[in-house]
C-alpha cells in the first residue's frame, strides 16, 4: 500500500525516530489554530515550535493558524484600492520557507528532473539586466543568466508560476510531503507575523534598509542579493519585504478580494493572472508593503526581479497521546485522527515487533469446540485454524473500537465516496413490518439499516472490503509534514488475533468461559432469546439484541473494545492456509492460495461463542457486503530508511 509521509504531532526524537527539526528551543506538542496574535505572542508562538528543513536544505519556520487583518487601512501610506482591509481566519498552521527558492536548490531540480523553464523551451527567456543597467525583456535571458552576477545562494529569478508550480511538485515526489506555493493569505499572515502595520517592523519605510533589499535603498545591493542577508521578522523569516517578488498560488482580482470566503481563502476561482507578492530590487518601498499585491500572467510572464518560496502544509492528523483507560487503570499510547465536526478515531499501540505467539486454534482447542459446539462431528472450517508459530516484525496501532457509522460518515462527507452497497444490488436490513432482516435491498446501506438503534453511534455496516480500504487511504493521505511515513490499512489475520488474545492463549482474550463472554462482546444471548426464542446463544445476557454502539463492553488487556462479537470484521488477508504466511509485514498475506477470497475475524452479535472465538475465521466473498459486518483501521509507522 501507498505510504504517506504525515506530520504527527510529537517531537519523534522522543520515539525512537529521527525529528527533522532546527529551532533550539521546541515543545513537544503544536497547538491548535490560534487566534488573533500579538507581536509578542507570534515571537512567543514561533520559538516554542520546531520548524523543518527539507531535503534541499531548505529552512521552513513554522507559521501558526488563527485571525489576522489581511489588507491595509484607508490611511496607509502608498494604499492601493484593491487592498481592502477585512478579517481572515486560517485555521491549519504551516510551514513557510525562511527565504526564497535559491538558484542553487532550483539547479538540483533543473538537474534531477531534467527541466527546462518556460523561458528556455520558448526561447523568449523574460525580463533581464542588458549591459547598460536596464531591465531589458529578451530570450537571452533565463533563471542561470539575468544578467547580473549570481551565486547558489542568490534567491533565483526569471521563473514562470508554472515553473515554480513544477519544482514544488518535483520536491513534493522526492520526498512524499505536500509543498505548493502559498496562498495569497498565508503569504501575508506569515509577512505580518502579528503586526497591523505597514511593514513587519513598523510603519516607516526607511527602516528598510535592515529588512529588505528594495529599489533606492543604501542597502549595498544593486541588484539580487544573497537570500537571509538582511533581519528577519519575527517568525524567523528572511526578504519578506524586498529582494524579489514571490509567487503566490492565487488568481489574481485586480479589484480585490470581493466574493472570497473569509476562512482559508484560496482566491477567485479563475482568472488571467497569478498573484505575486513582497516587492523586488527594483522596486519603490510601497511596493513592499506587507499588503502590495500585484498579479501576472503565470506562464508567460518571468522577471529577474521575480521568484518565490514554498510552503509545505501542516496537519494536525495524526497526533500521538497518551491516556488512561478507565476500565482497566491503565496507561496506553494512542495514535488518534480528528476527522473534524467533533469527531476522533483512536487507534491503540500494540507493541508487537518480535513477539512469537500461535496463530490458529491447538488440537486442545479444536477437541473442546468439536465437543461442546458441533456434537462430535468436527467441522472442515477447522482445517484452515491449524495452528502455527508466528513471529511479528512490527509494533502497530489498531482501532480502539470498530469503525462507527459516524466516522464512515466524515469519509463521505469530506470525499463524496458511495459505496459498493450503493453503486450494486443494495446491501441487508432490518424489516420492521416482516419483523425480519432481509436483502440485498437497495433501500439499504451503510447510512439505512432498519433499525432506530443504528445510530452514527453504532458501527458501520454494509461495507465491502474495497469500501474499508478507501476508508484507510482516507486516513493514510489526510496528513502531511515532516513526520515518519504511515502505513494504513486492515490488520492482516496475525496482526488481528494478536491483538484480540492480548496475551492469551484460551478461547477468547480473557480465557474459555462461554458465560464471561458476554461481559467482553455482543454475541446471540439471553437478551437476543427473548426477542427471538427459537435463536441460539448463552443464557447470560449482555442488554444487545442487535449491534450495540461501539464501546459497550470490556475491553481486552490491550486496550481493544469489541475484538469478540458486536460485528464481523475485515482483514487485509486472503483466505489460506497458515503455513504460506510470509516472515515479514506482520505474515500479511497478499497473495491468495486459490480464489480470492478475503477474511472477516471476531464473530457478530447474531453468532454464538463459537464463533466469537479469537482464533475463528470467516471467509467471504470479494464483494461481500453485511448487516453484522464492519472493519477496523491499522497502522504502522515505518521507521526512517523503511
Amino acid at each position: 500500500m501507498k505510504q504517506r509521509s504525515v506530520g504527527l504531532i510529537r517531537i519523534w526524537a522522543c520515539c525512537g525516530l529521527a525529528a527533522c527539526a532546527w529551532s533550539e528551543n521546541a515543545s513537544d506538542l503544536i497547538p491548535d489554530a490560534l487566534d488573533d496574535l500579538t507581536v509578542d505572542q507570534a515571537r512567543k508562538t514561533v520559538a516554542t515550535h520546531r520548524g523543518v528543513v527539507s531535503s534541499q536544505g531548505m529552512k521552513l519556520a513554522y507559521i501558526p493558524a488563527g485571525k489576522f487583518d489581511m489588507g491595509s487601512p484607508r490611511q496607509e501610506a502608498g494604499r492601493q484600492a484593491q487592498e481592502i482591509l477585512h478579517e481572515v481566519e486560517l485555521t491549519r498552521a504551516f510551514y513557510l520557507g525562511t527565504h526564497q527558492v535559491t538558484v542553487g536548490q532550483f539547479r538540483k531540480f533543473f538537474d534531477d528532473a531534467k527541466y527546462r523553464t518556460e523561458g528556455e523551451r520558448d526561447g523568449k527567456g523574460g525580463w533581464g539586466v542588458n549591459n547598460k543597467g536596464s531591465l531589458e525583456k529578451d530570450g537571452r535571458f533565463t533563471w542561470s543568466s539575468p544578467g547580473f552576477k549570481q551565486t547558489n545562494d542568490h534567491p533565483v529569478v526569471l521563473v514562470s508560476w508554472n515553473d515554480a508550480q513544477a519544482y514544488c511538485r518535483w520536491l513534493s515526489k522526492k520526498e512524499n510531503k505536500a509543498y505548493r506555493l502559498p496562498t495569497e493569505a498565508e503569504w501575508e499572515r506569515a509577512c505580518r507575523a502579528g503586526t497591523r502595520t505597514a511593514y513587519s517592523f513598523g510603519d516607516d519605510p526607511g527602516d528598510l534598509v535592515t529588512h529588505g533589499n528594495v529599489g533606492g535603498s543604501e542597502d549595498g545591493f544593486r541588484y539580487t542579493a544573497p537570500v537571509a542577508q538582511f533581519k528577519p521578522n519575527r517568525y524567523g523569516l528572511y526578504d519578506m519585504h524586498g529582494n524579489v517578488w514571490e509567487w503566490c498560488s492565487d488568481w489574481y482580482d485586480p479589484k480585490g478580494y470581493e466574493g472570497v470566503r473569509a476562512t482559508d481563502p484560496t482566491g477567485p476561482g479563475s482568472a488571467e493572472a497569478r498573484v505575486h507578492r513582497g516587492g523586488g530590487w527594483s522596486s519603490s518601498a510601497t511596493r513592499a508593503r506587507s499588503a502590495s499585491r500585484i498579479g501576472r500572467h503565470p506562464s508567460t510572464y518571468r522577471g529577474s526581479y521575480l521568484g518565490f518560496r514554498i510552503v509545505l502544509e501542516q496537519s494536525n492528523n495524526p497526533r500521538i497521546e497518551r491516556a488512561a483507560d478507565a476500565s482497566l487503570g491503565k496507561v496506553f499510547d494512542y495514535l488518534v485522527y480528528d476527522l473534524g465536526k467533533g469527531i476522533e478515531l483512536k487507534l491503540v499501540k500494540v507493541r508487537a515487533k518480535g513477539q512469537t505467539f500461535t496463530i490458529g486454534s491447538s488440537a486442545k482447542e479444536q477437541d473442546a469446540v468439536i465437543r461442546k459446539y458441533f456434537h462430535g462431528k468436527r467441522p472442515s472450517t477447522l482445517d484452515f485454524e491449524v495452528e502455527q508459530r508466528i513471529t511479528l516484525t512490527d509494533d502497530f496501532y489498531i482501532g480502539r473500537f470498530e469503525v462507527s457509522r459516524g466516522q464512515f460518515r466524515r469519509f463521505v462527507e469530506t470525499t463524496g465516496y458511495v459505496t459498493e452497497t450503493e453503486t450494486t444490488d443494495g446491501g441487508y436490513g432490518w424489516n420492521e413490518d416482516k419483523k425480519k432482516f432481509e436483502g440485498r435491498d437497495k433501500k439499504y446501506s451503510w447510512m439505512h439499516y432498519g433499525l432506530d438503534s443504528y445510530t452514527d453511534a453504532s458501527p458501520v455496516i454494509n461495507i465491502t472490503r474495497k469500501d474499508a480500504r478507501e476508508f484507510c487511504k482516507w486516513l493514510e493521505g489526510m496528513g502531511t509534514g515532516n513526520g515518519p511515513a504511515l502505513e494504513l490499512r486492515l490488520p492482516a489475520e496475525a496482526e488481528w488475533e494478536f491483538a484480540c488474545r492480548a496475551g492469551r492463549a484460551g478461547r477468547f482474550c480473557f480465557g474459555d468461559g462461554d458465560e464471561t463472554l458476554a461481559v467482553y462482546a455482543n454475541l446471540a444471548d439471553g437478551t437476543r432469546k427473548a426477542m427471538f426464542p427459537k435463536g441460539k446463544g448463552i443464557e447470560a445476557k449482555d442488554g444487545h439484541v442487535f449491534a450495540a454502539p461501539v464501546g459497550q463492553f470490556k475491553p481486552n488487556a490491550f486496550g481493544l473494545y469489541d475484538m469478540h462479537g458486536n460485528v464481523w470484521e475485515w482483514c487485509e488477508d486472503f483466505y489460506g492456509t497458515y503455513t504460506a504466511l510470509p516472515k515479514v509485514r506482520n505474515g500479511l498475506q497478499t497473495v491468495s492460495q486459490g480464489e480470492q477470497r478475503p477474511v472477516m475475524r471476531g464473530g457478530a452479535w447474531y453468532t454464538g461463542p463459537e464463533a466469537c472465538r479469537s482464533a475463528k475465521r470467516r471467509l467471504v466473498g470479494i464483494g461481500g457486503r453485511y448487516g453484522s459486518g464492519g472493519f477496523r483501521v491499522l497502522c504502522i509507522i515505518k521507521e526512517a530508511g523503511e
